[in-house]
């Protein structure tokens, strides 16, 4: 570790070709208008990007600001890991994610770190999060459980954090190591299945400090049936990693098979079922 991190906190962020400038421009400024502006921003080019989002941020001027380009799409889980590759080394405290079409409150990262601080067993924290439509108009206030215990209760149904919202003490990775890129998708659910098996403490701040963009076709893509047998295959390993209860199978069934209904229903369960 060469110990050269300017700031106390790594936020890194991946963007991609179907990312647009708006999105992206309401999730750097919430970003860069942090009320804890310690920071340095590291942002990952996964494959080709629209030429309004690489002009943007590439004329953004704030030295915070560090790209990393790449020319092929080689998805969520390997860019955040060539970031954290970056970062790492550079001995930054927290390590916080982003999501390019998302957006942080101001007071996110500063009542975060105010919590590790306070709590310094915790090696990952989340938050509560509002969804939002591509409109930005109000469409679920999503809670997640708080504390340790409950989270890993919860992790028997479902991820018990909302990804873009976790902040990670960078003794996480010391101790689960980086994300795992042998999913078809939920990169996440194996991330927070790594942690659990390797001691790592998780929580929540009961406080909705992001706000989650649900596209237009955000349920039509997580339907189908590759998306119910990845899920099933992806809960298997989640629950012999932690040796959870047969019950557990029950769950990882019924969450299969609510990505085989029509989108609608989806829909419906998704905002009636949590």
């Amino acid at each position: 570790m060469d110990s050269s991190a300017r700031n106390t906190i790594a936020v890194i962020m991946s963007v991609y070709k179907n990312d647009t400038a708006e999105y992206v421009k309401m999730a750097v400024d919430s970003i860069l208008g942090q009320t804890y502006n310690d920071l340095d921003f590291y942002i990952q080019y996964d494959g080709q990007v629209a030429v309004e989002v690489d002009n943007y941020l590439t004329n953004l001027g704030d030295e915070r600001i560090h790209i990393l380009r790449r020319e092929e799409n080689k998805g969520l889980a390997c860019s955040l890991n060539d970031l954290l590759s970056v970062v790492l080394p550079k001995g930054y405290e927290f390590i916080a994610r982003m999501d390019a079409d998302d957006m942080s409150s101001p007071e996110r990262f500063e009542k975060q770190v105010n919590f590790f601080k306070e709590n310094k067993g915790t090696d990952c924290l989340g938050t509560w999060a509002v969804e939002i439509k591509s409109d930005g108009s109000e469409f679920f206030k999503k809670q997640m459980p708080v504390t340790h215990e409950n989270c890993r209760d919860f992790f028997m149904k479902r991820d018990c954090l909302i990804h873009p919202t976790a902040m990670f003490r960078r003794s996480y990775f010391e101790k689960a190591g980086k994300y795992p890129e042998d999913t078809f998708f939920c990169e996440d659910t194996m991330m927070w299945a790594r942690g659990f098996a390797n001691g790592c403490s998780f929580a929540n701040l009961p406080e909705y400090l992001y706000k989650f963009r649900l596209n237009d076709d955000f349920f039509n893509r997580r339907r189908g049936w590759k998306h119910a047998k990845s899920i099933l295959l992806l809960r298997r390993r989640v629950n012999r990693m932690l040796h959870y209860p047969l019950k557990a199978y029950l769950y990882a069934m019924l969450y299969a098979g609510a990505k085989l209904m029509p989108t609608p229903v989806l829909n419906l369960i998704y905002k009636t079922a949590r």
